[in-house]
């Protein structure tokens, strides 16, 4: 095979080797952009941009956190219509991601789940009354065709 390659080389002048030589040299230049720097360029853009959007994340739940510890160390002196953000913070830390939260009067809030299993719902409700001292004010729940409920609660601040 090299010898076949070196009879074929021979054959060529002078300046169809430099030709040659330079369109091999461009195509290695074109193939090692095309395969090793721009997919590491892509890599390292990605990355990038994970890294950013970890960072926001990661401020709106510490900033989440402290108005939840905020809350957590005195109800009674939060502004109106913090309840229903810190029970929805909640919700979606214990994992009710499809929790529906509306206001119910001046010191409430209403959750709507559409699917929950019962242990961890009524373990969620007693830490909410027991660590942030809500009560519960209405709570019906519907079996649905699994072993889920559907829950509608309403949550007051305690009193007292």
């Amino acid at each position: 095979m090299i010898d076949q390659f070196n009879r074929w080389w021979e054959t060529r002048t002078v300046r169809e080797r430099w030709l040659l030589g330079v369109a091999a040299g461009l195509a290695v230049l074109v193939l090692a952009w095309l395969l090793i720097v721009r997919p590491i360029d892509l890599l390292r853009e990605s990355a990038k941009a994970r890294h950013d959007h970890a960072v926001i994340a990661l401020g709106r739940v510490e900033a989440r956190l402290a108005e939840i510890e905020e809350f957590a160390a005195n109800p009674s002196a939060t502004v109106e219509g913090r309840i229903s953000d810190v029970v929805m913070a909640e919700a979606v830390r214990v994992g009710f991601n499809t929790a529906q939260t509306e206001p119910a009067g001046t010191d409430g809030v209403r959750v709507l789940i559409g699917a929950v299993r019962p242990q961890t719902f009524f373990a969620w409700v007693a830490d909410l009354e027991n660590r942030l001292g809500l009560d519960v004010d209405a709570l019906t729940a519907r079996p649905n065709a699994d072993e889920t409920l559907s829950v509608d609660v309403t949550f007051r601040r305690g009193q007292g």
